[in-house]
């Protein structure tokens, strides 16, 4: 199998993996209709760390947004294709040249950050700067939560990395 069509399948698998862990655990923020937390940015910053951000932006994107749609948070798909598709860019960018666990929890907490605030500024054009503020701390939490997940799946993510050698040639 050539290497793109590795890339090409291996996409198409975390993009599923990704939509299914988002819906497995789905718990709903009270008071903020549509927003729910979930475990699924544990793939998108472990995908981006074996594939490659770019591969991993379309997987996380797309697995996040048809997410959103199944468990009727249809407002945030916009939000969701886009913030998920940075999240893995930049774990992939920031992890591109580098097998150090630092320079991949790093990657980590500025992914973290960029969800949790890039849903804020959503949030802040949807319902005003009140509403955005409700949805800030359990962004934050939901955020912090997964990239404390895939941290400590490092270890297994470098082999993984390793193993599969999926980056070299993006």
């Amino acid at each position: 199998m050539s290497t793109k069509t590795r890339k090409i399948t291996t996409t198409a698998v975390i993009m599923a993996l990704v939509y299914v862990v988002t819906i497995v655990l789905v718990i709903p923020v009270p008071a903020i209709r549509g927003a729910y937390f979930n475990l699924g940015d544990v793939i998108v910053y472990c995908s981006a760390f074996i594939l490659g951000g770019p591969y991993a932006a379309i997987a996380a994107g797309i697995g996040s947004g048809l997410a959103d749609l199944t468990v009727g948070s249809q407002i945030y798909v916009p939000a969701t294709i886009v913030i998920k598709a940075c999240m893995a860019l930049i774990v992939g960018a920031m992890t591109k040249k580098s097998n150090s666990v630092k320079q991949y929890i790093i990657a980590c907490v500025v992914a973290a950050l960029v969800m949790a605030f890039g849903y804020f500024g959503y949030e802040t054009l949807l319902m005003g700067i009140g509403g955005a503020i409700l949805t800030l701390v359990p962004n934050l939490i939901q955020a912090g939560c997964g990239a404390a997940l895939a941290i400590v799946l490092y270890h297994p993510m470098l082999m993984m990395r390793k193993k599969f050698a999926l980056r070299s040639a993006i």
